[in-house]
């Protein structure tokens, strides 16, 4: 018979336990993090595309881009918008909550200590007698999670995520709606000015027909130069008539934006703005910082990983310590009356075994959350690429579409005064002098509506560059965007 090696030791159920939780911490140290390099490893070019290298140096700055219109009205209403503007304030609102969940989030770290006090009657009754029994009980308990693998601190993390996230979707909506006060602005001056150019129109007409009407009685021109006319002296008429109507819907457009009760009543006496001046651009990667939607995209990526994080901790055990002291008598004046006082000391481990692969599904599912915001982040930051060299280059061919119909409105305002004089002389037909009329009013009507473009194309280059739109460096929540990226790519 074979003698068995006595010196072999065994395990007993503590060494197995303690063993089991150092393996169970040396996994959940390990990196739970979802997303790839793809988010991080963005190559950038040197500068935009859309312009030659060292061409936007020594430009005007995009920093407080409102004033650049050299519009005081302008100023006034998209500081009333800000205060006033009914979805900016839900915004707001948005923010603010989110911010009491992160403070919620934080205290879950903290112990936690509740006072109990209760006081109770009972009637005991028996055969031959009736007795009545006071108590009176005061406890103080004190709680705490232990946060041993850390996911009480990922929750936290997770929660001031979703506060920036917050923080800088109200800044984007903020600057949005600059934008669009400055563009319902122009749409309002733009509107006001072809309602102008309508109105002058149709007052020449009138005059025209006047003269024409005089030498058709004199028997100096045909009855058809008669009818002509009065046709397009009953067409403008129209004309006026819609565009006093979307003068109307653009100022009320406008007055919803500022706060105001849309009654169409706003009144706009300047005139649009000439751009004589280009915008420095920056390089591509610092839209990363001043585009706050941008920013908000790469908030909800590095929340979901958070709670990635958080996913992968469930599945550990929890440690729970309770303490609690208190004092009980028959009555509410004897309590802590200097004696001695209960207490207990209780700790409480609680570790998952079998959930049907429940955990394991969750935390993959934060996983795939998190992989699937990285692709909407970089979409989002791919676009906002595109957005800006497509800008660039529509200014520029509004640039020069500008320059060249201004051209041609003078040279066709000379002729259209020039086919009248000759026709009042009897050297031209009046069909001559209806051509002349109609390309004098396009390119005068071509002109303003360019005019318009030209400026929506600046705002809209303007907020695809980021930055405040209301200030002259960048504001606080952009700067400390900037170091939450930096902080959260180095760990």
């Amino acid at each position: 018979m074979k003698t068995g090696n006595t010196n072999k030791q065994k395990l007993n159920l503590p060494t197995v336990f303690t063993l089991c939780s150092v393996s169970l911490f040396l996994v959940s140290c390990t990196s739970t993090s979802g997303r790839t390099d793809a988010s991080s490893d963005i190559v950038y070019p040197q500068h935009w595309q859309s312009i030659k290298s060292g061409e936007n140096e020594n430009k005007q700055s995009s920093a407080n881009w409102i004033t650049t219109f050299n519009d005081p009205q302008l100023v006034a209403l998209v500081q009333q918008a800000i205060k006033q503007n009914r979805t900016l304030k839900t915004q707001k609102i948005t923010m603010e909550l989110a911010e009491q969940k992160a403070l919620a989030s934080g205290a879950s770290r903290l112990p936690e200590l509740t006072l109990n006090q209760g006081n109770s009657r009972r009637k005991t009754v028996s055969s031959d007698d009736v007795q009545y029994t006071n108590s009176a009980d005061v406890e103080l308990e004190l709680s705490l999670e232990v946060d041993l693998w850390g996911k009480l601190s990922d929750q936290q993390n997770q929660a001031t995520l979703n506060f920036a996230a917050a923080k800088s979707t109200y800044e984007h909506q903020k600057n949005t709606l600059v934008a669009e006060v400055a563009s319902a602005w122009f749409d309002v001056i733009s509107a006001q000015e072809l309602l102008n150019l309508y109105q002058e129109r149709a007052k020449n007409l009138a005059n025209n027909l006047d003269m024409i009407q005089t030498s058709y009685r004199l028997g100096l021109n045909e009855a058809l130069d008669v009818y002509l006319t009065q046709n397009d002296v009953s067409q403008e008429a129209a004309r006026v008539a819609q565009q006093q109507q979307v003068l109307s819907t653009a100022k009320r457009q406008l007055e919803l934006l500022i706060g105001e009760y849309p009654d169409g009543d706003l009144i706009s006496n300047v005139e649009l703005p000439v751009l004589n001046q280009e915008i420095f651009l920056g390089a591509p990667a610092q839209l990363l910082t001043q585009r706050h939607d941008i920013l908000t995209s790469w908030y909800q990526l590095l929340a979901l990983d958070a709670g990635l994080a958080v996913a992968h901790k469930q599945r550990f055990p929890k440690i729970s310590l309770f303490a609690s002291t208190g004092d009980s008598s028959d009555e509410l004046q004897n309590l802590l009356d200097g004696g001695s006082l209960a207490w207990s000391l209780i700790g409480n481990l609680t570790l998952p075994l079998f959930d049907g692969g429940r955990l394991a599904s969750l935390e993959e599912q934060a996983r795939l959350a998190v992989q699937q915001q990285e692709q909407y982040y970089l979409n989002d930051l791919y676009q906002a690429f595109a957005d800006v060299e497509n800008y660039i280059a529509n200014s520029k061919a509004l640039k020069e579409r500008y320059q060249h119909l201004t051209l041609a409105g003078q040279n066709a305002l000379t002729a259209e005064k020039l086919s009248f004089d000759q026709y009042m002389r009897g050297l031209v037909s009046y069909t001559t002098v209806l051509e002349s009329q109609r390309r004098a009013f396009d390119a005068q009507n071509s002109l303003i509506q360019l005019t318009n473009q030209m400026l929506q194309n600046r705002i809209s280059l303007f907020v695809s560059l980021g930055g405040s739109p209301l200030s002259s460096s960048k504001d606080d929540s952009a700067q400390t965007t900037s170091t939450l990226v930096n902080n959260q790519q180095v760990n």
